[in-house]
């Protein structure tokens, strides 16, 4: 592990302009309105606000398109306008191995700013998976990416003009399908999911150096997928979903377990939500026996009496087998509920009580997770076809557009655009 003092400048520059305003340095790592922050956006919630978008379109509609180097499934995620993707070739750093490269556009005009290469051994991976599916996370200390192959977990820090602040080697990762889960930020920490065969944990980085500010060891069963969840606020919380512990709230400042309640007999692919009071967590199969836990988060009150024990959160309801989705993270949009399943059926149901709203077809088979703008609902299928439907108690699909290749990355909403990520392109579609 190494730094160098530009990255460490920078957010030292950063923190003492904020308290000169007045502004707590905690205050730093919080995204600007416009901004998408990591993977489905700011706390994973997938919300791109109000304004509408074009429920259809064809290749001549596209703001910019930009080829990426090799093939990829990590989403874009946008700061300040900036946006950053990864992506791999595979046989370009010598015999079985590859290059892993992350990137940064503009915003504006897809224009490449900058671009990183990581040379390094290409693993077996799963049919859907590849070899840069993880996402980045930014803020203003900077750019955090990870990887891994079954000898070593990286995580990857750039400064957002390019220049690398520090490399951490996180030890071996044992999955039979690779690595896919994405770092998460809490302020100056990088929080990093380590869930796999072997053995488990999370650790905590400083953002700034890449030295280890905690590790909480966890419980191995199979590898986990998921991103974890940052809730900020008087008591802020990590929330984890793994096979092992279910679903997990962490304190990201010292990395003791506040809550946690083991409901999942199987894998975690999907990522935690929260929808109000509650947290939704998914666990199953590629045969479509899958699992949705909904659990009450516990009040303030709750915890203070607890003594600094953990609770076991109560479940409020749990969703079975087909309803829920394997893969697909569920869409909160306020009090309805989407549950985009893998093979093409979506379900609504009432957040408060899982009750159905409706259920129906839109066809394909689904990797990424929806996302909500301007009233609307949006997923990508695994061949690249853009699904937009209506947020509303029956199921209107409202346009249809492709991609042109296959695509299982989660579009990303700021600065007026939309962006998808194909295996090889980002592209952007304006207001």
């Amino acid at each position: 592990m190494h730094g160098t003092m530009r990255g460490l400048n920078f957010c030292r520059r950063a923190r003492a302009v904020l308290l000169l305003l007045g502004v707590p340095w905690l205050a730093l790592a919080s995204a600007a309105a416009g901004d998408w922050p990591s993977w489905r956006g700011s706390e994973t919630a997938g919300q791109g606000g109000e304004e509408p978008f074009p429920h259809a379109w064809t290749s001549d509609d596209w703001a910019w398109s930009v080829e990426l180097p090799g093939v990829g499934h990590a989403s874009p995620v946008v700061w300040r306008g900036r946006v950053y993707t990864a992506s791999a070739s595979i046989g370009l750093g010598g015999e079985a191995g590859g290059i892993r490269f992350v990137s940064c556009h503009a915003a504006t005009d897809g224009r490449l700013l900058w671009q990183q290469k990581m040379p390094g051994p290409i693993d077996h991976h799963h049919v859907q998976n590849s070899s840069a599916s993880g996402s980045a996370a930014v803020n203003e200390c900077g750019v955090y990416w990870m990887w891994a192959t079954r000898e070593s977990l990286q995580v990857e820090a750039f400064t957002h003009d390019g220049h690398r602040m520090w490399h951490a080697d996180l030890g071996p990762f044992q999955a039979e399908h690779g690595c896919g889960a994405s770092p998460s930020l809490w302020h100056d920490r990088v929080i990093v999911p380590i869930d796999q065969d072997g053995p488990s944990a999370v650790v905590a980085l400083d953002a700034r150096t890449g030295q280890e500010r905690w590790r909480l060891p966890r419980e191995t069963a199979q590898a986990a997928y998921s991103t974890p969840l940052v809730l900020d606020g008087d008591a802020p919380l990590v929330v984890l979903a793994g096979m092992a512990h279910g679903l997990t709230g962490i304190d990201p400042a010292t990395g003791k377990v506040v809550w946690e309640r083991k409901c999942f007999s199987r894998r975690t692919v999907s990522s935690p939500v929260k929808a109000g009071p509650l947290v939704l967590g998914t666990c199953g199969e590629g045969g479509g026996d899958n699992t949705l836990v909904a659990l009450r988060l516990p009040t303030s009150a709750m915890l203070a009496a607890s003594a600094g024990k953990p609770i076991e959160p109560d479940v409020v309801y749990q969703l079975d087998r087909s309803v829920a989705p394997y893969v697909p993270t569920p869409l909160c949009t306020g009090r309805r509920i989407y549950l985009w399943g893998d093979r093409g059926v979506v379900t609504c149901v009432a957040a408060a009580d899982g009750q159905l709203l409706w259920r129906g077809r839109v066809g394909g088979m689904f990797s990424a997770s929806p996302i909500a703008v301007g009233g609307t609902v949006v997923n990508v299928s695994a061949d690249g076809e853009v699904v937009v439907i209506a947020d509303a108690d029956a199921l209107n699909v409202l346009g249809r557009s492709s991609l042109g290749e296959e695509s299982r990355s989660t579009p990303a909403v700021a600065d007026g655009r939309l962006f998808f990520r194909s295996v090889g392109h980002l592209r952007a579609i304006g207001r």
